[in-house]
Parts: C-alpha cells; structure tokens; sequence
C-alpha cells in the first residue's frame, strides 16, 4: 500500500450567475498520488455544491487546476514553484539539475511544458532526468511527448528513462504493449530491465510468452526482474531452478541480483538460501542477503537469526519480532538447539527479554507461568 502524502489542490472554477467572474477554492488532502488528491477535491467540491443547492452551477476549469505535494523547505505556493520552474532555462546545468529534482519531489505538472523543452537539451544525462521527472510528477497527458522520443538512435540511458516514465504514466487504455515488447530487445540492458519492471507493474496481459525467453538473457538484472515478475504466473519450478543458478553463479552480480529476487519474493526456501548467501565472501552480497532475511517477518527465521546475529543492531531487529510475537516466540527459542555459543547466548537473552515483557505486561502469574516453561526445559 502506497504510503499517504499531503497534498495541496487548488481548483479554479465560475458560476453561471456571474460568468465572468472567476474564484478559486484550495483543499489540503491527504492522498497516495496527485490524481487520488485531485478525486478528493474535487468530491469535496462537488458535496459543498450540493450541500449549498444554489440555483446557479459552478464549473471547473480543469486545465488551471493547480496540484502538488506539499514537503519542508520545498515551494508552498504557485509564485514559489514558477520561480523554481522558470530555472529550467538557466545555462548552468547546475541550476537545472536542482531545479528538476526539487520539480519531480513536489509533484506539479504546471512545469511540464518547460520540462518538456529539455528535451533537445545537448546533455544526455539532464534529458534523462527530465523524463524521469515527468514520470515522477505522474500527469498522464505527457504520456505521449516522452514514448514519441523513443526512437532507434536515441540514447541508451534516455530510452531506460522513457520506459519507466511511460509505465508510470500510462493508463488501463493504452496501447503499450508493443512499445515494451520493442524496448525488449534492446541492446542495452538496463532498457530491457526496466521493461520487464514496466510490464510486470502494468500487469499486461500473456507477460509468460513476453518474458520467458528472457530468463536465458546474460545480464543479472534482467533475469532477476523476469523472476519477480512471473512468479505468480507461471512454472515455479523452472523459475526456481533459473534462481538457484545465479545464487550459486561465479558472477557476484548475479548473485547480488538472486539477494533481490529472494528479498522480494517468498519463494520455498528463500530462507535457508539467504542463510548460505548471508556467509558471502563478498560483502555487498552478504551484507544484502543479512539485511533481507533480517527484515522477513516471520519466526521461521529465528533459529537463521540467532546463528548469524553479529551486531546489537541486528540483535534489537530480532529481539523486536520476538516481543512482538510472545508465546509462539518463546516456544520456538525453547526448542532452540544452537550450532554455536554465540546463537545461544542470544537465544538465553531474548528469553530474559520475554521474561521481563511478561512481567512487565501481564504481571508475575503470567510471569510465573513463562519461568516454568523455561525451567522445566532446561531441566
């Protein structure tokens, strides 16, 4: 679920009494994206109308509204963000640069038509972040000046960011499918990734004849988004077996790229393949698989937690889920048997913890009961 965020709604509109005139009203909504935000406002501006039953009707100018996310020490008002928009014309990259960024954070689409302008700009690297803004800002009517840049001589970074930007903003009706089928077989292949992240976020129909084929794709990146987008839809076994593979591959990026995959997807036993990859030689692949089987929220890791715990840091995460979880925690830490010391030392220490919760929470009787259990196994 997408987490909410404030939004500001500023719809102008006119009534049929004085037709000339023109009002505006503004709504401070919470939503998940600016077209949700905008739904609201607009149903609160229709249930005001409504509740007032005036004689004469309010219309509103949609193409004035004005929508965009209120964050500190960015533009609170339509003066602020022009000025910032009005920096997209700077001959200092620089300017530009912050001025993008600050402009894909608030969300407003009034920038589009100056965003729009960087297109022909002679850095690759600043059209890119144009489209990504566009995509980021989420206004669908851009939809087709971003997909009609694509073309066969276009920068490979550029075509990567046009993909993503075009999955962002294209709606149930559009015909995108042989544009992502195109971006498919693309040389590069941080286009064909962000393909397969296209199509599996749109959910486009037949994505096992589409993807498939790409499972044999010699870039990690690639094989790890075929993974994760077909999980739920097709042969799970070949999958697995393709997923294996790269857990075990020489390549450290396919490995790195298997942790992905397995923080991302519950697949049969990702736990105990985060465990073996947990002990990498590679740091970045150890330190990613510790932090994804870490994060599992489920007490199936703990006897996984206990061996490999290394730190306070990852201790408190355990010992957070082993509260949380009471009775059902504190049977599996007494059927625990360590492979080591150190794994029951920490066993011994989220059982004081739960002892002391117990106390704490449900007083000595309950406290009582739960020093018995652990008596009576230790005897």
């Amino acid at each position: 679920m997408s987490q909410a965020k404030t939004y500001k709604v500023i719809i102008p509109y006119s009534e049929s009494a004085t037709p000339r005139k023109k009002f505006k009203i503004e709504y401070t909504v919470e939503a998940s994206d600016r077209i949700t935000a905008l739904k609201k406002a607009e149903r609160e501006f229709e249930s005001y109308a409504d509740y007032n039953s005036a004689s004469w009707v309010r219309t509103i100018e949609r193409e004035s509204i004005r929508i965009w996310k209120l964050m500190p020490d960015m533009p609170q008002t339509p003066q602020h963000i022009d000025e910032l928009a009005a920096q997209l014309v700077s001959g200092d990259e620089d300017i530009v640069y912050n001025s993008l960024k600050a402009l894909g954070e608030i969300e407003d689409a009034s920038a589009s038509s100056g965003i729009i302008a960087l297109f022909n700009h002679s850095n690759p690297e600043l059209v890119a972040l144009a489209i990504e803004t566009l995509g980021r800002i989420g206004d669908p009517s851009n939809l087709y000046a971003i997909r009609n840049l694509y073309q066969s001589d276009t920068n490979p970074r550029v075509k990567a960011c046009i993909v993503t930007a075009v999955s962002r903003l294209a709606l149930p009706d559009d015909d995108i499918v042989g544009f992502l089928t195109r971006a498919l077989h693309e040389d590069d292949a941080r286009v064909r990734a962000n393909a397969i992240e296209a199509i599996e976020k749109l959910d486009l129909p037949d994505v096992a004849r589409l993807l498939l084929p790409m499972l044999k794709d010699e870039d990690n990146r690639v094989r790890a988004n075929v993974i994760k987008a077909l999980w739920n839809k097709d042969d799970q076994s070949k999958l697995l077996d393709v997923l294996k593979e790269m857990a075990s591959d020489s390549n450290p990026w396919m490995k790195a790229s298997a942790v992905f995959v397995l923080d991302n997807v519950n697949i049969p036993g990702r736990i105990e393949l985060l465990t073996v990859m947990a002990m990498e030689e590679h740091p970045k692949i150890r330190q990613n698989a510790r932090e994804a089987l870490f994060k599992i929220d489920s007490l199936d890791c703990l006897p996984n937690w206990l061996e490999i715990i290394s730190n306070d840091k990852e201790f408190a995460m355990v010992a957070e889920k082993v509260l949380r979880q009471g009775d059902a925690a504190l049977n599996r830490l007494l059927g625990f048997n360590g492979h080591s010391e150190s794994s029951r030392r920490y066993a011994s220490m989220l059982l004081d913890m739960l002892e002391q919760h117990v106390l704490k929470t449900s007083g000595w009787i309950n406290w009582l009961k739960t020093k018995q259990k652990r008596l009576f196994r230790q005897s």
